[in-house]
C-alpha cells in the first residue's frame, strides 16, 4: 500500500469564542485526506484559533515527504516529520499528517485506532470546558446547565484578573458543592505573585487542577509555583510544540500534569508518547480535545489507550464543534463519553456538508 494523494481545506463554522477576556477567537478547522493505491483514505481535523491558512499550506508543502510511502509506517514518517520540525513548520501540520496516518491505519485493519494502540477502557468521565463568560451570574447560570446535563466535573476558563477569578472560583465551590471536581484554566494570563495568591485559594477550595496560570516559556517561575502549591500544576498544550519539551516541565517539577493534544502537538504518535513519559514518571498526562469533532474524536482515541488520563475535555456550549460530520462525541447520562468504535478515528465526514464550509484548498 502506498500514499498517492495528500489534500488539505480550510474549513469555517463561525464559531467564535472569548477566553480569559482578552482573546477572540474565530475557530477554523483544517481538515487532511491521505488516499492510498489500495482506496483507503485517512482523515484528521485539527481545529485552529489562528492561523489555519498557514497550518494548511505549510501541511501542502510537505506532500513530496509523503507521496509514495507506505502509509502503515507511521514511525517512521513521524521520525521523519520530527526532524522537518527544526525548520518551524506549524505543530498543527505535523500532527494532523500523522492523525490522518492513524485513522487511515485503523481502517486498514478494520479497528478503532484505541484498540490499535492497546485499548485500556471504552469510556471516561468528561469535563466541561467552558467560554469566558461576561459576568459571575452568567458563569452560575451555564453551571446550573452542566449538572442537568451531568456532569459531574467544571473547568473554568476564567477572566484573567486574580481578584475577580478567585470570587468566581470561591463562588462556583459554594454552588456546585464538594462532590463536584473543579479546575482553572488561567490561559496564561498571570504574573508569579498573582498565580501564587490564587493556586493558594485553589488549595482552600479543593480544586483538582490548576492550568496554565503563566506561559509555558516561564519554567521557573512554574517550578516555584508547583513547589509552593498543593493543588496539581498543569499545561502544556498551547506553546508545547513537541513531546520532549513537555519532557523538561515534568523532569524539573515544573508541572505535576503534563497536557498535550494529538492535533496540535505531534499527533497520536507524540501523544501517546507523553503518557508514556508521564506514566513512567507517575506523573497524569490529561489530553487537550477542545475543538471540533475531529480533533476530539483523535485525542479521546488515545485516551482509550492510556491509563494516566483521568477526564476527556468536553467543549461547551454544545453547537458548532460537529459542524460538517455525521458523528459527534456525545455526553452519556452518567458524565461519561464513550471512546468511537468504528474503524479509524470512529467518526464520519458527511462530504457535502463540510465542503459547502471549505473556504480554501491546498
Amino acid at each position: 500500500m502506498k500514499i498517492t494523494d495528500v489534500s488539505v481545506q480550510v474549513v469555517d463554522a463561525g464559531v467564535t469564542m472569548l477566553f480569559a477576556e482578552r482573546l477572540i477567537m474565530n475557530l477554523a478547522n483544517v481538515i487532511a485526506r491521505i488516499k492510498t493505491d489500495d482506496g483507503i483514505e485517512g482523515v484528521a481535523g485539527s481545529s485552529t484559533y489562528l492561523g489555519a491558512h498557514a497550518v494548511a499550506a505549510a501541511l501542502a508543502e510537505l506532500k513530496p515527504l509523503l507521496i509514495g510511502e507506505d502509509p502503515l509506517y507511521r514511525e517512521r514518517i513521524w521520525q521523519r516529520l520530527d526532524e522537518v520540525s527544526i525548520l518551524v513548520v506549524p505543530s498543527h501540520s505535523l500532527a494532523l499528517i500523522d492523525c490522518a496516518l492513524w485513522d487511515l491505519g485503523g481502517k486498514a485493519a478494520g479497528l478503532p485506532v484505541y484498540k490499535l494502540l492497546g485499548a485500556q477502557r471504552d469510556s471516561l468521565p468528561a469535563y466541561v470546558s467552558s467560554l469566558t463568560y461576561k459576568t459571575l451570574a452568567d458563569f452560575q447560570h451555564e453551571a446550573e446547565d452542566w449538572l442537568e446535563r451531568g456532569f459531574r466535573a467544571i473547568k473554568l476558563h476564567v477572566w484573567g484578573d486574580a481578584d475577580r477569578d478567585i470570587e468566581l472560583c470561591r463562588a462556583i465551590r459554594k454552588q456546585v458543592g464538594p462532590g463536584i471536581a473543579l479546575m482553572v484554566d488561567a490561559v496564561g494570563s498571570y504574573s508569579l505573585d498573582d498565580a501564587l495568591r490564587v493556586g493558594r485559594k485553589l488549595d482552600e477550595l479543593g480544586f483538582e487542577w490548576f492550568e496554565m496560570p503563566l506561559r509555558d516559556q516561564h519554567i521557573a517561575a512554574y517550578r516555584t509555583l508547583a513547589d509552593a502549591l498543593d493543588v496539581a500544576v498543569t499545561s502544556g498544550e498551547v506553546h508545547t510544540r513537541t513531546f520532549q519539551e513537555s519532557a523538561n516541565y515534568l523532569t524539573s517539577g515544573a508541572w505535576d500534569i503534563v497536557r498535550i493534544d494529538a492535533a496540535i502537538s505531534g499527533g497520536i504518535t507524540a501523544t501517546k508518547k507523553t503518557a508514556t513519559l508521564a506514566e513512567a514518571l507517575g506523573r497524569r498526562c490529561e489530553i487537550h480535545s477542545f475543538g471540533y469533532t475531529l480533533t476530539q474524536a483523535a485525542n479521546l482515541q488515545v485516551m482509550g489507550a492510556v491509563a494516566n488520563c483521568k477526564y476527556f475535555e468536553f467543549p461547551m456550549p454544545v453547537g458548532g464543534y460537529g459542524a460538517g460530520m455525521v458523528d459527534e462525541i456525545d455526553l452519556q447520562p452518567d458524565g461519561t463519553v464513550l471512546v468511537p468504535t468504528k474503524p479509524g478515528l470512529g467518526v464520519d465526514v458527511d462530504w457535502e456538508k463540510m465542503d459547502a464550509m471549505t473556504v480554501a484548498r491546498f
